[in-house]
């Protein structure tokens, strides 16, 4: 029987994986902006590989979602289901195809439905060399922008927050409660969590808050922290960015959580009001619009250099 395939341009398809995003975030995003502006089609691969690659998926939004070949392969166990959550949730909310690796038996077939990809690739389809049907061969066949979130030329998640929500002042000892809490949540949100946090200074980043942040690592997909004086790189699971004194971010102090089921942001600008430590003032935004939060987690990892 002969299916219609999947039609891909190769020289009109940008490809990222969590590999890349990871060892340079920033470049990885300016490099999807590029793309997107020369009207690409953005495609995330080796997806379900790793809690990284399901991470990545609200960040670049990709239009094509290519399954790696274990995916498929897996028997139905709490990895699938995981995956499979992640990715109904992704493509709800944007329409993006998923086209299925390593489907080379029926076995395969079925799982590949399972976890809602329409395209195969693999044995179960001699001769073909472009992604096939999985089971009707009237599936449309061109793949269009799926993106949504807006662009926004803001280096300041705190701009970006305040544009949406209600601004309110706080001293520094029920921020630190209210941190901790989203941090908690975070930690509940499952593998494929990110969590962002900048803390103008690496001073501030030290004691508690360094061995909260440490212990959730081991939890995430990717923890990234930034302010000045701090090393660019990784320590033990967290990376880690320098802020130049003059950078806006050194006002402010952001914890960002992104996550498939779960998003917050908690975006505060320093007064400098206050004597006593505990007592510093902000002024703080605290959102959960999914938008909002990918728009302040993409600024804040432009920071992030390779």
């Amino acid at each position: 029987m002969h299916h219609r395939t999947l039609a891909l341009d190769d020289d009109l398809v940008h490809v990222v994986d969590d590999r890349s995003w990871i060892a340079n975030p920033s470049e990885t995003l300016h490099a999807v902006e590029r793309a997107r502006s020369r009207q690409m089609i953005i495609t995330a691969r080796d997806v379900g590989s790793r809690p990284a690659s399901l991470s990545l998926l609200p960040l670049i939004e990709p239009d094509l979602i290519f399954l790696a070949s274990e995916s498929t392969g897996r028997t139905s166990d709490a990895q699938t289901a995981r995956i499979a959550h992640a990715l109904a949730a992704h493509t709800e909310r944007t329409g993006a195809v998923i086209v299925a690796c390593g489907v080379d038996s029926e076995q395969h077939r079925t799982t590949a439905l399972s976890l809602g990809a329409t395209f195969g690739t693999g044995a179960l389809f001699p001769g073909s060399e472009s992604p096939t049907p999985l089971r009707d061969s009237s599936a449309r066949t061109h793949i269009s922008s799926t993106w949504s979130t807006p662009t926004t030329l803001s280096t300041s998640p705190f701009q970006i927050a305040a544009s949406t929500g209600a601004v309110k002042t706080s001293r520094k000892s029920l921020l630190i409660e209210m941190s901790t809490h989203i941090e908690w949540q975070a930690g509940s949100a499952g593998q494929e969590t990110m969590l962002l946090g900048t803390f103008q200074h690496a001073r501030h980043f030290g004691g508690r808050a360094s061995e909260r942040w440490n212990s959730l690592a081991e939890r995430m997909a990717y923890t990234g922290v930034c302010g000045t004086g701090m090393p660019a790189g990784v320590d033990s699971l967290i990376h880690s960015a320098p802020l130049d004194p003059e950078d806006p971010l050194t006002t402010e102090w952001n914890v960002v959580v992104l996550a498939p089921h779960f998003c917050c942001v908690l975006s505060a600008k320093d007064l400098f009001r206050g004597s006593a430590e505990n007592n510093r003032e902000f002024d703080y935004v605290v959102s959960h619009d999914r938008s909002t939060v990918v728009r302040c987690a993409r600024t804040i990892l432009h920071r992030f250099a390779g």
